[in-house]
């Protein structure tokens, strides 16, 4: 199931307090993603940002300063993608810096990881990525991504792929976006100067593994640089009661012209149900339904999500519009 929404929880005491309260009240999920802090390396600090590089080195440092094998590179290296990278940005195969950077601007003055272009080679656009392939996923189960960000510029908005494979060229996401084959979960992190914590809804997982896949397009140069840090991907642990819900609504017809009609099979009385784009905008919004149904004439054709709430349940449909 493709996803797409983002939610922005704009203080740090908010998030660890909301934290907390859902290990209270479901246990502790564990983060899946290598190096999510971006600070593990302390040595040789640049390793840090090898966590994030479709293509790690093939050594880094530990913390007593010995070169040690790579525990990144034991995972993936996508040398395909950065080929493919060369070919789109340079025109033939040559040296291209599609690597993000170590930086000591995480959030909290902590470290992070950044996308920037530095000018060397010279090229139109942006070439750098941040890249982690997360293994240890159940096909099935609902997962939820969250990062913290900041940009320096307007116009340096981030996309934010989940990925089901490992691609090995950008063709796909180019072409189509978030209702590319390759995406499970997508979101968009608009620039902002101030630190924020931006979360995907839950998304269900299509393979045993995700890629973390992140670019910045409008980042072309030192001063128009986005930072990452605190990056998470869990097990969602409400998502039982969320499947419960979910599978207790009927949503027809689907593709649809005019008009949608959602009905719980138990009677559940919706207290809203909200339509997003690809693009993540929010396009309807109603609090109540006439007759079951809800009137999407308006929309153009497209592939967009449905989301149902009632309580603190809720459910997410996808929907095509013809």
């Amino acid at each position: 199931m493709k996803t797409k929404l983002l939610f922005t929880k704009p203080t740090k005491p908010f998030y660890i307090l909301l934290v907390f309260c859902m290990c209270f009240n479901y246990g502790w999920s564990q983060n899946l993603m290598l190096n999510p802090t971006c600070d593990d390396h302390t040595s040789s600090t640049g390793d840090n940002a090898d966590a994030y590089d479709m293509t790690p080195n093939n050594t880094i440092l530990d913390e007593t300063g010995a070169t040690i094998d790579s525990p990144y590179q034991a995972i993936w290296d996508n040398d395909a993608l950065e080929d493919a990278l060369e070919l789109k940005y340079l025109g033939m195969p040559g040296s291209l810096d599609e690597q993000p950077g170590s930086t000591s601007s995480g959030n909290n003055g902590t470290r992070g990881v950044k996308l920037y272009d530095d000018g060397n080679p010279v090229i139109t656009g942006s070439s750098r990525r941040l890249y982690q392939k997360v293994v240890g996923l159940t096909i099935g189960a609902n997962y939820i991504f969250s990062v913290d960000s900041r940009s320096e510029a307007a116009g340096t908005d981030s996309e934010v792929y989940i990925l089901n494979t490992e691609i090995t060229s950008e063709d796909g996401i180019d072409a189509n976006g978030a209702a590319d084959s390759s995406v499970d979960a997508y979101m968009d992190i608009p620039a902002s100067d101030t630190w924020a914590t931006y979360t995907t809804v839950s998304f269900t997982a299509t393979n045993t593994f995700a890629v973390v896949y992140v670019r910045s397009l409008g980042s072309i140069d030192s001063n128009t640089e986005v930072f990452y840090d605190n990056f998470s991907l869990v097990a969602d642990s409400t998502a039982s009661v969320n499947d419960v819900f979910a599978s207790n609504i009927n949503v027809f017809p689907n593709p649809a012209s005019d008009n949608i009609t959602i009905k719980s099979k138990d009677q559940t009385q919706f207290d809203s149900v909200e339509m997003f784009n690809i693009l993540g905008s929010k396009v309807i919004s109603t609090t109540s339904l006439i007759n079951d149904t809800l009137n999407v004439s308006d929309l153009a054709s497209g592939i967009y999500l449905l989301k149902i709430n009632a309580g603190v349940q809720s459910a997410t449909k996808r929907i095509v519009i013809e």
